[in-house]
C-alpha cells in the first residue's frame, strides 16, 4: 500500500498509457506483416514447423512467435488476443523506461520519460501492431537498465540479469544485435576505466555476460544465419536524410512537438558543456550522472544507427523506422533530462504539459488515430466475400497465402487459389472447361491493372457484379454472363418521384461524362438505420425500365462522421465506370436502388444525373 502511495504518479501515467493502447485495439484490420504473425504462430502447427516457416517466409528470431503461439493456445486464435499481447508489451515499456530514467538520473527523470512515452504516437502505433516491435522496445530498455546495474554494482547477480535481458532483446529482433554491440562497447569503456571494481573482475563479468548471452541465443542462430544469407530485399536504398525522416516519424511528424523536442535536446547539450573534466577521464555514474547519461545514451543511439547504415550501402538496405524503435527509449530519456534541467518548476511543468497536450492533439484530432483507417483492410474485404459468396465460388489471389485465416478455417471453407489474375485467366484460356464464376482479391500496393488480353477475356465471359474497393485492397466477383440474371422491379413506383419507397439520402459527388464512358462516385443510405445489411444498386432507367449497372462498393466512414449518425453508414459508398457501348441509344435517368432484406426495406432515389447515348 505504501508503494502505491509513493508511486501514484507513475501508476497514473501507466493508466493513461494503457487506455490509449487498449482503446479500439482491434479497430484496424491486420495487414500483411501481422498475418505473417498469425500464420506462423498458428497454435495447430508444431514448433519445428514454426521454425521452418520463419526460415522461408519471415526471417526473425522465434521467441516472439513462440510466445504468441502459447497465448493463442490458452486465450484463443484471434486478432484481438494477438493485439492485446502487443499492447501489454507496450504498457511494460512504460514501466521499463521509468526504471531506465530513474537508474540513469533520478525518479523524476524516469517519470518524465514515462509520461512522454505514454503519449508517443510511434510507440502507441506499434503497441497496437501484431508484431514484435513493442516487445523489442521493452526488452531493449530493460537490457540497458540492467547494463547500468552491472556497471554501477558489478556482481554475479548483475551479470546474470544483464545476460538474461540481453538475450531476450536479441531473441526479439535481429536489429537488437546492433544495440548489443553498443552495450559491449560501453562495457569496454568501463573495463578501461572501471568503476567500483577491479579491472580483472570487470573483464571477467563482461566475459561471463557475453558467454551466457551467447548460450541463450543458440536457439536463434539458425534463423540468424539464414537471414544473413539474403541477397535481395524489398527495402529501398536509404536516402541522405533517412535518419531525419526517422526522427520525425518517432514523433508523428508533428511540427510543434518536434520543435519542443529539439529545444530540449539542445538544453541537454548546453548543460553538458558546463561539466568539468575529471582526473584521467574517469566517469562516476553516481556523481557525474549527466556525463554518464551522455556517454551511455549516445553510444546506444550512434552504434545502433551507424552499423546498419554502413551495411545498407555495402550489402543490403535495412533502414526501416520500426526496426529502430529500440533507440526511442534513449531519445526520450535525453529529452526527459532536458526537461529536468529546467530550473523553474512552473516552466518545467508547462513545457511537459505542452508536449503531452500537443502529442494527444496530434493523435486524436489531427491524425484521427482512432477513426481513420491506415492498414490494409484484409478483414473487411474478406468479410465482403463471405457475405456475398453463397454459391461458394473459388477465390483467386496473388496473396493467397494470407487469406486462409479469414476464408478457410474451422468455421468457413473456401477454395483459395494463389495466382495473379493474369496467370489465372491464361489458364482459363487454355482450358475453357474450367471457366466458372470466381472472386479475385488483391492489394498491398498492387492496383487493379490486368493486361489487355485479360480484360478482353473477362469482358467476353464474365460480368463484375459485386466488388468493393477498400484501403490498400480490393475484391471483385466475376460471374458468368449466362448466370447473371439480376432483377429489380420498380413498377410499383411508377410514376417515378425523386424519393420512392423507403426514404434514402443520396449524393453523386463525382460525375464525369467522357467520350466512351462515364465515371462516377457517391454515397447513399437509408434514413434512420445502418447499412450493414443493405445492398446498393445503380440503375439506368429508360421508358420506366431499369438496367442494372456494375458498381464497386466503397467503405465511407466519413459519411457516418459527417452526418453525426448514430448508425454505421460505412457501407454507403460506391463508384462506377459505365461503358456507353453497354447501353442502347436513348436518354436514361440515373437512379440508386437500395434493398435491405433483413429489415424488409427498399427504396429508389432518382438522381439529377442523366445519360444520353447517341
Amino acid at each position: 500500500m505504501s508503494w502505491i502511495k509513493e508511486n501514484k504518479v507513475l501508476l497514473f501515467i501507466i493508466l493513461i498509457g494503457s487506455i490509449l493502447r487498449f482503446y479500439k485495439i482491434d479497430y484496424q484490420s491486420v495487414w500483411l506483416d501481422e498475418i505473417h504473425t498469425i500464420n506462423e504462430s498458428n497454435p495447430k502447427i508444431s514448433i519445428s514447423d514454426l521454425y521452418s516457416t520463419l526460415l522461408v517466409a519471415d526471417p526473425h528470431p522465434p521467441l516472439y512467435f513462440i510466445l504468441v503461439k502459447l497465448i493463442f493456445t490458452f486465450f484463443g486464435y484471434s486478432t484481438f488476443v494477438l493485439k492485446m499481447f502487443s499492447a501489454l508489451m507496450g504498457v511494460g515499456g512504460l514501466f521499463a523506461i521509468y526504471l531506465l530514467g530513474k537508474e540513469l538520473m533520478n525518479k523524476r527523470v524516469g517519470l518524465i520519460a514515462a509520461a512522454l512515452l505514454s503519449v508517443n504516437y510511434f510507440h502507441l502505433y506499434y503497441s497496437q501492431e501484431a508484431r514484435m516491435y513493442s516487445m523489442l522496445f521493452m526488452t531493449t530498455t530493460l537490457s540497458f537498465y540492467f547494463l547500468i546495474k552491472l556497471i554501477k554494482t558489478p556482481s554475479i547477480k548483475a551479470v546474470i540479469l544483464h545476460a538474461f535481458f540481453a538475450a531476450l532483446m536479441i531473441h526479439t529482433h535481429f536489429f537488437a544485435l546492433f544495440a548489443l554491440f553498443a552495450q559491449y562497447l560501453i562495457l569496454l569503456i568501463f573495463i578501461l576505466k572501471p568503476f567500483n571494481v577491479e579491472r580483472k573482475k570487470m573483464v571477467l563479468f563482461t566475459f561471463l555476460s557475453g558467454i551466457i548471452t551467447l548460450i541463450l541465443y543458440i536457439p536463434s542462430l539458425t534463423t540468424f544465419i539464414e537471414a544473413s544469407k539474403r541477397t535481395s530485399i524489398w527495402i529501398p536504398i536509404p536516402t541522405i536524410d533517412v535518419y531525419t525522416q526517422m526522427f520525425k516519424e518517432f514523433f508523428g511528424q508533428s511540427e510543434i512537438v518536434i520543435f519542443f523536442i529539439i529545444t530540449l535536446l539542445v538544453l541537454f547539450f548546453i548543460k553538458l558543456y558546463n561539466r568539468e573534466n575529471k582526473v584521467n577521464f574517469e566517469i562516476n555514474p553516481n556523481d557525474e550522472k549527466h556525463v554518464f547519461s551522455f556517454l551511455f545514451l549516445f553510444t546506444w543511439i550512434i552504434i545502433t544507427l551507424i552499423i546498419p547504415l554502413i551495411s545498407s550501402y555495402l550489402k543490403l538496405p535495412m533502414l526501416i523506422s520500426r526496426y529502430f524503435i529500440n533507440i526511442l527509449p534513449a531519445i526520450l530519456v535525453i529529452i526527459a533530462i532536458g526537461i529536468y534541467y529546467i530550473k523553474n518548476d512552473v516552466v518545467k511543468l508547462s513545457i511537459l504539459s505542452i508536449l503531452i497536450l500537443f502529442s494527444l492533439t496530434d493523435i486524436i484530432i489531427v491524425k484521427k488515430y482512432y477513426r481513420n483507417v491506415n492498414k490494409t483492410q484484409f478483414r473487411e474485404a474478406t468479410q465482403f466475400i463471405i457475405e456475398n459468396n453463397s454459391s461458394k465460388d473459388k477465390i483467386v489471389s496473388s496473396l493467397g497465402w494470407y487469406l486462409p485465416f479469414f476464408l478457410n478455417n474451422d468455421n468457413i471453407k473456401n477454395n483459395i487459389i494463389e495466382k495473379s489474375l493474369d496467370v489465372y485467366v491464361t489458364e482459363l484460356t487454355n482450358n475453357p472447361s474450367n471457366i466458372k464464376s470466381f472472386w479475385y482479391f488483391d492489394g498491398h500496393i498492387r492496383p487493379y491493372n490486368p493486361s489487355e488480353s485479360t480484360k478482353i477475356f473477362l469482358e467476353k465471359y464474365f460480368i463484375n457484379d459485386k466488388s468493393i474497393d477498400l484501403y490498400d485492397c480490393y475484391t471483385k466477383h466475376y460471374i458468368l454472363k449466362e448466370n447473371y440474371k439480376p432483377k429489380i422491379n420498380i413498377s410499383q413506383y411508377i410514376p417515378l418521384k425523386i424519393q420512392n419507397g423507403d426514404k434514402i439520402n443520396c449524393s453523386i459527388e463525382v460525375f464525369e461524362d467522357k467520350t466512351n464512358m462515364i465515371s462516377l462516385s457517391g454515397w447513399s443510405y437509408f434514413l434512420n438505420q445502418g447499412m450493414e445489411n443493405a445492398t446498393i444498386n445503380l440503375i439506368a432507367i429508360k421508358d420506366n425500365i431499369p438496367k442494372i449497372l456494375t458498381i464497386e462498393n466503397v467503405l465511407r466512414d466519413d459519411v457516418t462522421s459527417y452526418f453525426k449518425s448514430p448508425f454505421n453508414l460505412s457501407k454507403s459508398g460506391f463508384k462506377a465506370t459505365i461503358l456507353k457501348s453497354n447501353l442502347e441509344k436513348g436518354n436514361y435517368q440515373l437512379g440508386v436502388f437500395i434493398h435491405d432484406m433483413k429489415n424488409n426495406k427498399e427504396g429508389l432515389f432518382i438522381t439529377d444525373k442523366t445519360i444520353t447515348i447517341q
